[in-house]
């Protein structure tokens, strides 16, 4: 697990610093010691890349799409991007019979993330308004949830596209930490804004079961050897990937 001692409940503070790769080792290593409690089994019809993008990705996802939200056949979700945490949270909305809108800079992207079954794209680079977009695209409803995985300068844009009485699961921080916020629009659609900090143990067992049970797997954009470690952060500093990029140990 990404908090290795966060097996349920709020988080506690101490949480946030105690987690791999902070004050704990990360996992680029051929062999690592966790603590029993910190292990979860991973989906027989993963591969080991696979379940790598489940510890932070895949439960930062679950967690902005079911915390504070109930999502049913036909309610609304606007995903920001198609990153690793974007593209799990475009599955586990559709695997709950949701409506989908996503946003991304590349139409080839975007292509991408209909063929994993969005129903609706928008390049923000051509609609810098995509707010207002989606909220004419919903007939002045709005959507009932979006997952921002940006912050400062998004984070407006959604509080204009969600629904009166909705919410805003914001997991990234992309543009930076500090925003400025209208608090007003805010106000008049008493939208929530929800803080996800991935999620604990117990959140991600009940992922998990989602997962097999749906057969669901991630994107992944390329596999780099260990060896070939260099290569991996440079493809990830042109963000031209499509979902996560992984290592392999082969």
């Amino acid at each position: 697990m990404f908090h290795p001692r966060w097996f349920g409940g709020p988080i506690k503070e101490d949480y946030l610093t105690d987690r791999l790769g902070a004050n704990l080792d990360g996992m680029l290593a051929e062999y690592a010691v966790v603590s029993e409690e910190a292990a979860v089994a991973m989906p027989s019809h993963l591969s080991f890349e696979e379940a790598a993008t489940l510890p932070c990705a895949a439960v930062t996802a679950w967690s902005a799409v079911t915390r504070n939200v109930t999502l049913t056949p036909g309610s609304t979700v606007l995903i920001q991007g198609t990153g690793g945490v974007s593209l799990w949270a475009l599955q586990f909305a559709l695997a709950a019979g949701a409506e989908t809108y996503i946003l991304s800079s590349s139409d080839e992207k975007l292509k991408r993330a209909r063929s994993l079954g969005a129903h609706h794209t928008l390049n923000y680079r051509q609609t810098p308004d995509w707010g207002a977009a989606i909220l004419e695209q919903t007939g002045g409803r709005g959507v009932d949830l979006v997952v921002d995985v940006v912050g400062p300068g998004a984070l407006e844009h959604s509080v204009n596209a969600v629904t009166s009485g909705g919410h805003i699961s914001q997991v990234g921080v992309l543009a930076g930490i500090a925003a400025n916020l209208p608090i007003l629009p805010v106000m008049v659609k008493e939208a929530h804004i929800d803080g996800i900090i991935s999620g604990s143990r117990e959140s991600a067992e009940v992922m998990l079961r989602a997962i097999t049970h749906h057969r669901l797997r991630p994107a992944i954009d390329r596999s780099f050897h260990l060896h070939e470690l260099s290569a991996a952060f440079k493809h990830l500093q042109t963000q031209a990937h499509f979902g996560k990029i992984a290592i392999s140990f082969d």
